[in-house]
């Protein structure tokens, strides 16, 4: 790794820390530092139960069926109480949500975070802490020959945490990978991997394009990923098809991703393939739910076309899971998972709709022993602080067509596992 580049990942390792002082300074300023505190408790006969209490929010926990303004109390790491006028002398910080909304640390179920080792690979803390986003699943950035360098050179330093699908082609993403040479789908080699990173790898991540002439080819290397997910307990997200014989592959658990597809020769979407495209959705992907198929969304410049959004949302479909398949910006910088939650509430999904597909949602896809997605009391203090700042805001899709929507979704602070690694003023 060169030096620049190692310099920047080891101060990336130490962000975490920095905020520590600068949460003390926070607390201080605020008259909840440890002096205050302690006279206030002193006057009041209390005692500090609680290491961050973030007040006033209007808590959004779709798990817990709750969107009423909250405090959410934090304990050595984990979630300790969330329930209204918390005494704010109980907590040794406070963090003042009023006119925000706090949630569940945000999940993108859909990344590309293998930054300067693959060609899509962003900043995971970019896309991760730094929007709210406290969990990310990378889809198939790599295969076989080179996870080990992801793992330790990314996974294993990042504040974010980072799990991964690992691409059934050795070749990784994205160079057409699965159409290149039979002899690059290893399901050998994809087993052996994923037992031995079970902590960090949950499934398959197959990229077909779904064009009916490599509908054969694509069942069979389909066929190669169930086997490979079957012999491990695992899950297999594909890339969209419409074709009945490439859907049938699929089981309950695992992910269809790229709805919103524009209509092309190279790609299929909800309502067809190609010019072929239906009036309504198609009864084969209706389906789906029904066989607990779950669908991931794209509403930012990739693999979105506004116009099929709109006709999907006027009759009443969404995704079940948001994510970014890390598309860009206007201004070509990564885009964050607040981009499609900005999209859909913009085209008539409701905020706790919203919120449900970037927290609780993608939480049971994931199935991760530790819960995430959710501020039950016990879990991980994981949370998102998010403003609804209002204004004229333009969207693009993948070809360039612009929606103009007067809301957007903006990351104010994050907290991972207790900390606040966003959001705390500089130590003075």
């Amino acid at each position: 790794m060169p030096d620049t580049s190692r310099r920047a990942f080891l101060g990336r390792l130490g962000a975490a820390a920095l905020t520590i002082p600068a949460l003390d300074a926070f607390a201080v300023r605020s008259g909840f530092g440890a002096s205050s505190a302690a006279a206030q408790q002193q006057a009041s006969g209390t005692s500090t139960m609680y290491d961050l209490l973030i007040a006033g929010g209007r808590v959004i926990d779709p798990s817990q069926r709750l969107s009423a303004e909250r405090d959410v109390a934090i304990l050595h790491g984990k979630i300790a109480r969330v329930d209204a006028n918390i005494p704010r002398n109980q907590a040794r910080q406070v963090y003042d949500a009023k006119g925000k909304l706090v949630t569940p640390g945000l999940i993108d179920l859909h990344t590309h975070v293998y930054e300067y080792g693959q060609t899509l690979g962003v900043d995971p803390e970019r896309v991760g802490v730094q929007s709210g986003v406290t969990t990310v699943l990378d889809c198939g950035s790599v295969g076989v020959p080179m996870w080990a360098g992801f793992r330790k050179f990314i996974i294993q330093g990042a504040t974010t945490k980072i799990y991964a699908l690992l691409n059934i082609s050795t070749a990784g993403c994205c160079l057409d990978e699965v159409y290149l040479d039979p002899r690059l789908i290893d399901a050998k080699g994809a087993r052996r991997i994923i037992e031995q990173n079970r902590d960090i790898i949950l499934g398959v991540k197959v990229r077909i394009r779904g064009k009916r002439d490599d509908v054969p080819h694509d069942v069979e290397v389909m066929k190669v990923a169930r086997d490979v997910a079957d012999a491990t307990g695992t899950i297999i997200m594909s890339h969209w098809t419409d074709a009945p014989e490439v859907l049938n592959v699929l089981k309950k658990g695992d992910v269809l991703t790229h709805p919103f597809n524009p209509p092309s020769p190279n790609t299929a979407n909800m309502f067809g393939f190609g010019a072929e495209q239906a009036d309504r959705v198609l009864p084969e992907i209706l389906a789906l739910k029904e066989r607990g198929v779950w669908t991931d969304g794209q509403a930012c410049t990739t693999h979105t076309q506004w116009e099929v959004v709109e006709k999907a949302v006027s009759q009443g479909w969404f995704p079940d899971t948001l994510s970014t398949d890390v598309a860009r910006n206007a201004d070509t910088t990564p885009a964050s998972v607040l981009a499609p939650m900005t999209a859909l509430l913009h085209f008539g999904m409701s905020l706790d709709q919203v919120i449900e597909r970037v927290t609780v949602n993608p939480a049971k896809i994931l199935n991760l022993p530790d819960k995430i997605g959710t501020l039950q009391p016990g879990v991980n203090a994981d949370v998102a602080v998010l403003e609804l700042a209002q204004g004229k805001f333009e969207l693009r899709d993948g070809r360039g067509q612009t929606r103009a929507a007067t809301q957007q979704f903006v990351d104010v602070a994050t907290v991972k596992s207790g900390i606040l690694v966003k959001g705390a003023p500089q130590a003075t």
